[in-house]
């Protein structure tokens, strides 16, 4: 493989991954009502998701997944019915009133255990990082290409998700941000559920 082709692989898969969608707003939602640690975990649950997408994209499951039709859409349904259900809950959500999050989670009713789960399926069931990735690997890798440049894919994939998603939780992390934030809680945790389940109706109508 290339430099070029290597290059373009590392700038679509940036974009695609910076680009708003599930992962971004749900990271978003835990970097808002955790502390970092926890947030962390979240992060660390998306790019165990990525890294499954991995897995069956070098092996060359995510053709199977996109040529059975009954299964694609049953992946589909149910990353559609979790995402309105991430939304749901962020929508009911109580405020708490902090002003900063310091350290203690254990209000918050979360585990690291449950934080990395969450992450996890937010991405695994996420239908718009499987055509994303198979696109990707569809696009700049061939019937004939090798076990090397497969993995070297991957890995582009894993290293910007390891920068990326860590930095979201940093940025929404940051005291000036979750100041402004608490004081405006209840409505953005509204609106963060209403896009969750807007983005899971648009799963379910395959319009994502």
């Amino acid at each position: 493989m290339t430099l070029d082709l290597l290059l373009m692989v590392a700038t679509i898969g940036f974009l695609g991954m910076i680009s708003p969608g599930p992962d971004f707003f749900f990271v978003v939602k835990s970097s808002l009502s955790y502390p970092r640690r926890y947030a962390m975990m979240t992060c660390l649950g998306v790019v165990l998701g990525i890294m499954t997408h991995m897995v069956y994209c070098v092996a060359g499951i995510a053709i199977i997944i996109k040529t059975t039709p009954w299964l694609f859409s049953l992946l589909r349904y149910v990353g559609a019915l979790y995402l309105i259900w991430l939304g749901i809950k962020a929508i009911f959500s109580k405020v708490h009133g902090n002003i900063y999050l310091g350290h203690n989670a254990k209000k918050h009713n979360i585990s690291y255990t449950k934080a990395l789960i969450k992450g996890y399926l937010c991405n695994l069931l996420n239908p718009k990082a499987t055509l994303f990735f198979l696109a990707i690997f569809t696009q700049f890798l061939t019937v004939d290409s090798s076990l090397l440049d497969k993995l070297t894919v991957s890995v582009i994939i894993l290293l910007e998700a390891l920068i990326w998603w860590p930095f979201v939780v940093f940025v929404f992390q940051s005291e000036a941000v979750q100041r402004r934030y608490f004081k405006m809680q209840f409505i953005i945790d509204k609106l963060l559920g209403l896009v969750l389940i807007a983005l899971g109706i648009k799963v379910a109508l395959g319009a994502i």
